[in-house]
């Protein structure tokens, strides 16, 4: 696509540039709530498996503290 009006090679570049920032923000807000959704579940179920453990242990007496 050539443009010999110089208005419509700045307004094409222009254009260019913000549907790179806005592709560029989705994207990455994107990535972000997915990564965030990942990692909390992740976190969360190594978190509940590890006080499973400790409360098991716990209730069979492995561990004596009292």
């Amino acid at each position: 696509m050539k443009f010999k009006n110089p208005l419509k090679i700045k307004l094409h570049h222009q254009l260019h540039h913000q549907l790179d920032d806005e592709l560029y923000i989705q994207l990455y807000n994107q990535l972000s709530s997915q990564l965030y959704n990942q990692l909390y579940w992740q976190l969360r179920t190594q978190l509940v498996w590890q006080l499973n453990d400790q409360l098991y242990d716990e209730l069979n007496g492995k561990k004596t503290n009292a």
